[in-house]
């Protein structure tokens, strides 16, 4: 029924705007040369009206309103795109330094100074520990 309803109102409006055409060309063909010449250098063309009155508030509206929240949304894209670089970068330097540290390990025999030094260490009091308890 709605779709109907909008078919019927579409060619009522359709067959009006003809008649309106038809009606207002028979007005001009009636009218003399001369009349209908000086009409036209009076008026002005339709698509000044257009530029005042729907281009030039729709420009200033887009520059005012709309045009700073796109620079808005577009700072915070680009801002959340850093950060997600910055924490990538991080990762890959802690990648890199464990990568590093791995090889110096593997390059000092797997084991540092420290844990050479505490094996000797251990192993002299497994050693001393026994030879005290053989003289007892």
């Amino acid at each position: 029924m709605f779709i109907t309803t909008l078919i019927l109102l579409s060619f009522t409006s359709f067959g009006l705007m003809v008649f309106l055409v038809f009606n207002r060309l028979d007005r001009v063909r009636a009218m003399p040369e001369e009349e209908f010449l000086s009409r036209l250098k009076s008026s002005r063309p339709v698509f000044t009206d257009v530029h005042f009155y729907i281009a030039l508030p729709a420009s200033n509206f887009f520059r005012t309103f709309v045009l700073p929240k796109i620079y808005k949304e577009f700072e915070k894209t680009i801002s959340r795109f850093r950060i997600n670089v910055l924490k990538i970068e991080s990762l890959l330097l802690r990648l890199t330094n464990y990568i590093r540290g791995k090889r110096k390990v593997c390059d000092n025999g797997d084991s540092s100074k420290y844990w050479k030094d505490m094996n000797e260490f251990k192993n002299g009091l497994n050693n001393g520990s026994s030879k005290d308890s053989k003289e007892n």
